[in-house]
């Protein structure tokens, strides 16, 4: 399988990066219903993100993040669908979770695309002493998380 970019020999293979999803703690926008509210992105993903939320969002339902890059005055923006919601309350076996949603991109410009990509190479990249990789949902828990590769 071909490496994530051409030139990029210490980057994980491209089916690596697909599945892989980073702690990323940001205030975001959610733009939903005709309205606005904010919210906290925890890890995120080529394919989605997490976002911690205490009252529940419908799967399925399509909203828009938002929030500011690091480094640039051009915020992210995403189209989302929501996957999957998760009550703090219900059990897990595998990690723990705060309540919130598991957001899949439906929309990205072509630029949010590519700092989304660079941002994960260059973690992969970090020493392993200081880079968290988030575990994945196990496989009988995530047939409704299609962001969870």
């Amino acid at each position: 399988m071909p490496r994530a970019k051409e030139g990029e020999s210490d980057a994980p293979r491209d089916g690596a990066l697909q599945r892989l999803r980073i702690p990323f703690v940001r205030r975001v926008t959610l733009e939903r219903n005709g309205g606005e509210e904010e919210a906290f992105l925890l890890d995120i993903g080529l394919d989605g993100a997490f976002v911690e939320r205490a009252e529940p969002l419908q799967p399925n339902e399509l909203i828009t993040i938002r929030f500011h890059w690091p480094g640039s005055e051009v915020p992210f923006r995403a189209r989302c669908r929501v996957a999957w919601w998760h009550d703090k309350s219900a059990p897990l076996v595998s990690k723990s979770l705060s309540s919130g949603a598991g957001l899949q991109f439906t929309e990205m410009s072509e630029p949010d695309r590519e700092r989304l990509h660079g941002l994960l190479i260059e973690y992969s990249r970090q020493d392993p002493g200081v880079r968290r990789f988030l575990r994945h949902w196990p496989e009988k828990e995530r047939s409704d998380d299609p962001t969870s590769g």
